[in-house]
């Protein structure tokens, strides 16, 4: 087999087990319907109960027993201390309360904790409300209150208090619910406010996240978060359930000694990427990007740099190995009409072998939820007989039902606990296969299961792959010109025999239709290290390395070790544009709030508070030169995209997988469709118009739009003639007179030199400004303004 040696384009085997998304969490309807249900929880005795699941993904059995006699912190003492940490608490009703937790996976190794459940009513509304309280020290494990305030119309600006104020409730909370846990010994993690409300709108909470010191050492692996409400009230509070045991804070190597490897094994490689806006992939960039090795550990004792799994790794450039084309391969079915269920399961049957003893339970046929175009059989093959062990073995596929494609496949739904692992070991008349024959099932399956496999794949020489019972794991990664794409790989699994245990085909957009061209790259590889690797530092701390994956459990280990993290922690990941230069996010990342620094042109301007908050809730984005442009006008579309990401910073995902239809006369291939959408949703604009997203937005169209979004519309019709209006000495080229008498009533808009000048066009700086006078309107008109409808 012909090999070329390539360096790793910054892909790594976990970024690749994320995205295998579809089989982790696809649940049978029955349980779906069980987890998601609501109302008001019947009364019930208090009673404690010790959990039957004696699952262990840590330390030992004896240590993880839920065992009453061990209780150093009585449940009776559990209950008070909630109640006088949380006393909304107090008007709630305890349902239950079990010692040990059954009801998460995979279950903590510390089954010591008090689970409490609790059901609070709230007019004709009832809330469930979960609890877990340490039982050996009595520190509180979790607590999320949540009250749907956004349905009562509240006021929610200025808030009462600053972030500064809450950050200190927050470390006062927390001397409290964890009193094992000192203040010093909490790093916060500055940067991150992912559990702040990532939109404009809505209620005021602001979220923080520490990560816990031991032994004057960072562990990620156990951090503490809290939530606290505009109110200075606490509404979620979280720590690690887990009882670690860490190694000795002692380095062998010297912080100088880490900082000339990593420097000195720091790479970059040119990769397709794709730019996600909204949700989806808008477009792509040729950029350059850390590899994987470059971003690996280093250990703390050793020196060497350790893979994603914790192995020691010596290879500095990994090896890609061409697939070869083989003799029986994809082939795509001819008639562009759809195939039934049971084709779709013959079809997944010619290729996977599924045990007799489970058949096929459910199917459904439905869109694509990366191409709403495309219709999908989804697939479900049940054993009944292991429900009765709690850990269902279920089969799951989906189908291209046009192509007979198959773009997933996962032999088992759910991650198998360790104690349940001996089920994957070889039976008396299974054998073994060795890592050669899994590599050559693993390339005949690729030939069958990925379109034109040998073209467009290489295989990932890896160091570690699984052997010696546990199954075998590859790695493959899609080439595009001679080009590595980001998001383009795939892990297929195999077990032990070489049977297919898991298959996800990535759902990328086409790159032929992107128009990227190496020979438009203007950043030389030198150049793109030189700014990447100044982004990072080197930290010592714990890692913590195995855990459950797509290729099955590894008791977790804990090192010591150097880690390559950003400098600035407020940072999000970037990569070089390699024709311009410049750092772009692949993601928007609303959680990560910006910096009003970020845009370079709104200092000074009339404006700049309403910019800046903008740009710091990603509902304005700054530019390649870090310019907003404040004084340029926008469009209707460009308004009702601002304000959709201000309600819903999420917008662009809210087709519930339908398959996309022209709205309001706008097509999906407008860049505003999602935004309009959106807006019919919420009654912002008449479905049976016809919506103009890319004409210059208007004073008076604004108005328009604003009565909608207050919901005033019935009303305006009443201000046609409204003295308000007089004011104006061109009142009679008004057309839309009631809605323009709304904006100015409400005191959104105003007139300039005694007029209101209807076709004036509005540039950002106006609507950012009148963005920031409707957040401060909530709660002061009779119907919700800017919630959203789902």
């Amino acid at each position: 087999m012909r090999k070329k040696h390539i360096r790793t384009p910054g892909f790594t085997v976990k970024s690749a087990l994320t995205g295998m998304v579809a089989f982790t969490l696809a649940m049978p309807a029955g349980l779906a319907a069980a987890a998601s249900s609501s109302g008001t929880a019947a009364a019930v005795p208090v009673s404690y109960k010790v959990a039957a699941d004696k699952s262990q993904n840590a330390e030992s059995a004896k240590a993880a027993d839920a065992d009453p006699a061990k209780a150093k912190f009585t449940k009776e003492q559990a209950i008070s201390k909630l109640k006088e940490l949380f006393p909304i608490l107090a008007d709630a009703e305890v349902t239950s309360v079990e010692l040990g937790i059954n009801n998460m996976y995979p279950v903590p190794s510390n089954q010591m904790i008090w689970n409490i459940q609790w059901s609070y009513q709230k007019g004709n509304s009832g809330y469930g409300i979960s609890s877990q309280v340490d039982a050996v020290n009595g520190d509180l494990i979790s607590t999320y209150l949540y009250f749907p305030d956004r349905q009562q119309n509240q006021s929610y600006y200025p808030p009462e208090i600053t972030r500064e104020q809450a950050l200190e409730k927050a470390k006062a909370f927390i001397a409290k619910a964890a009193p094992s846990l000192s203040i010093n010994d909490l790093e916060l993690q500055d940067g991150n406010d992912y559990l702040s409300n990532p939109a404009l709108f809505g209620p005021v909470q602001y979220g923080f996240t520490f990560s816990v010191i031991k032994n004057g050492i960072t562990s990620p692996l156990e951090n503490v978060s809290v939530v606290v409400a505009a109110d200075g009230s606490v509404r979620q509070f979280n720590k690690s359930p887990e009882h670690w045991n860490y190694p000795a804070a002692a380095a062998s190597i010297p912080q100088a000694k880490a900082e000339r490897t990593f420097s000195d094994q720091f790479d970059v490689e040119l990769v397709y990427i794709p730019i996600f806006k909204n949700g989806s992939g808008n477009s792509w960039i040729l950029g350059w990007r850390p590899t994987e090795r470059a971003l690996y550990t280093i250990d703390a004792l050793t020196g060497k740099r350790l893979d994603t799994f914790g192995a020691e790794s010596t290879v500095t450039a990994s090896v890609y190995s061409d697939v070869p084309q083989a003799a029986s391969r994809f082939t795509p079915r001819t008639t562009a009409t759809e195939m039934t269920s049971d084709e779709a399961a013959k079809r997944v049957k010619q290729i996977v072998s599924i045990p007799a003893a489970k058949k096929l339970t459910s199917s459904s046929l439905g869109s694509d939820y990366a191409d709403t175009g495309r219709k999908v059989w989804r697939l479900s093959w049940l054993d009944s007989e292991s429900l009765k062990t709690g850990f269902p073995s279920q089969t799951y596929a989906e189908i291209d039902a046009v192509t007979g494609q198959i773009l997933s496949f996962n032999e088992n739904q759910y991650p198998v606990p360790p104690e349940a692992q001996e089920a994957n070991k070889p039976k008396s008349n299974e054998v073994n296969a060795t890592l050669q024959q899994a590599k050559k099932k693993a390339l005949a399956l690729i030939n069958l299961l990925y379109p034109d496999a040998a073209s467009n794949l290489k295989l990932v020489e890896r160091e570690n792959t699984a052997g010696e019972g546990a199954g075998f794991s590859f790695q493959f990664l899609r080439f595009y010109k001679g080009v590595p794409v980001s998001d383009g790989g795939l892990m297929l699994v195999l077990d032990h025999t070489g049977a297919l245990k898991t298959y996800n085909f990535p759902r990328t957009s086409d790159l032929g239709k992107a128009g990227v061209d190496l020979s438009a790259v203007k950043v030389t590889k030198a150049e793109a290290r030189a700014q990447i690797f100044d982004r990072y530092k080197v930290k010592l701390q714990y890692g913590s390395f195995g855990g459950y994956t797509v290729a099955g459990y590894t008791k977790p280990k804990i090192k010591l070790v150097y880690s390559p993290v950003l400098g600035d922690p407020a940072n999000a990941p970037e990569v070089i544009d390699a024709v311009t230069g410049k750092l772009t996010a692949q993601y928007e990342m609303p959680g990560k709030l910006k910096k009003a620094a970020s845009a370079s042109d709104i200092q000074g301007h009339a404006a700049e508070q309403a910019l800046s908050t903008l740009v710091k809730y990603n509902i304005l984005i700054p530019d390649q030169d870090g310019k907003v442009n404040p004084d340029s006008e926008i469009t209707a579309g460009d308004w009702l995209t601002w304000i959709s990401k201000a309600v819903a910073p999420y917008f662009g995902g809210y087709n519930n997988g339908t398959e996309p239809k022209p709205v309001a006369g706008v097509s999906p291939e407008s860049p505003y469709y999602n935004a309009v959408s959106y807006a019919v949703q919420n009654q912002w604009i008449d479905p049976a118009s016809t919506f103009q997203p890319d004409a210059k937005l208007t004073r008076e169209g604004f108005a328009v739009l604003l009565t909608s979004i207050v919901k005033y519309n019935k009303i305006s019709a009443f201000l046609q003639a409204d003295p308000v209006l007089a004011q104006f000495g061109d009142a009679a080229s008004i057309t839309r007179k009631g809605e323009v008498a709304v904006a100015v009533k409400l005191g959104l808009l105003q007139g300039e030199n005694g007029k209101f000048n209807p076709a004036d066009t509005v540039t950002k700086a106006e609507a950012a400004t009148v963005m920031l006078k409707l957040v401060e309107l909530q709660g002061k008109t009779d119907q919700a303004i800017g919630q959203s409808r789902y």
